[in-house]
């Protein structure tokens, strides 16, 4: 299978800026700083058999050396 490019090549390097998105609206992020940490705590051996159990619950996929083999080698100008 050949190489699947779904986008189209700018054709130059990206254009600088500032580091400031001009056409953002302005965002007004909550304050997190009151929030309490996770109390949740696992050791490694409950970790471990958390995440067998978790896996356990997606098999792998036939088609699963192929997906994880996808690469996107496009550059995107944003």
């Amino acid at each position: 299978m050949g190489k699947m490019n779904s986008t189209k090549n700018f054709g130059a390097p990206a254009p600088m800026n500032d580091s400031e998105l001009h056409d953002a609206a302005r965002l007004d992020f909550p304050d997190w700083g009151g929030m309490a940490s996770h109390k949740l705590r696992m050791t490694l051996a409950e970790a471990v058999q958390w995440n067998e159990e978790m896996l356990a619950m997606f098999p792998p996929r036939a088609n699963r050396d192929m997906l994880d083999n996808l690469r996107c080698d496009v550059e995107f100008v944003l």
